[in-house]
């Protein structure tokens, strides 16, 4: 160990981590320079003694590191593209949406003090297009359990060209919710033929 610069400073900060783990409030984590990581707890022990845990811990924070990595490098793809993704979990919660989808619809997750729901984020796409009865629709599609067909519709923000809604089912009872852009003259064709609920539509023939 390096000789310490200034032994009364030294002396107080060991006081300190022996005060701390007699109490059973001593937890750091330690990472070498040679990669490996150990958490060190300090524990009271029988007579007044303390006993200090030193528990290697390299394996966990590499997988979470890695883990972290492969989000980042997910999140950076989605960010390229030019439509807007939004994805739902099972709860209806908004957990997961691309640049395209923020600068749309002025809405972050990751900037958000509470969570954002289907209907938080429903009452947000009502209020920047032109009305749609099918709004409803879309919450139900998220919020059903069991097998889910996808299907889309035309949507026509106040500002801007017109979208295409589209609703997929994904992993884990999710709900992918993409708007893609879409030619005006396909737009207004499609107006006239926008789908129903989804246990309200006719079979295809």
């Amino acid at each position: 160990m390096p000789e310490p610069k200034n032994y009364k400073n030294w002396r107080q900060e060991i006081a300190e981590v022996i005060a701390a783990a007699t109490d059973g409030r001593y937890q750091e984590t330690w990472s070498l320079e040679n990669g490996q990581t150990y958490s060190i707890r300090g524990r009271p022990h029988p007579d007044g003694a303390t006993a200090f845990l030193i528990e290697d811990i390299t394996a966990e924070v590499t997988l979470t590191r890695n883990f972290r990595a492969e989000l980042e490098q997910s999140q950076s793809l989605l960010d390229t593209l030019e439509d807007g993704f939004a994805v739902f979990s099972a709860s209806g919660v908004l957990t997961v949406c691309n640049a395209a989808y923020r600068a749309r619809w002025k809405q972050d997750p990751d900037k958000s003090f509470a969570e954002i729901t289907i209907d938080d984020a429903i009452r947000v796409w009502r209020e920047m297009s032109t009305a749609n009865p099918l709004w409803p629709d879309i919450a139900e599609f998220v919020m059903c359990r069991g097998d889910r067909a996808g299907w889309n519709m035309p949507i026509y923000p106040l500002q801007g060209g017109p979208l295409s809604c589209e609703v997929s089912a994904i992993a884990s009872g999710a709900t992918l919710v993409r708007f893609r852009p879409i030619p005006v003259g396909a737009a207004r064709q499609d107006r006239s033929a926008a789908p129903m609920a989804s246990d309200q539509r006719p079979p295809s023939e």
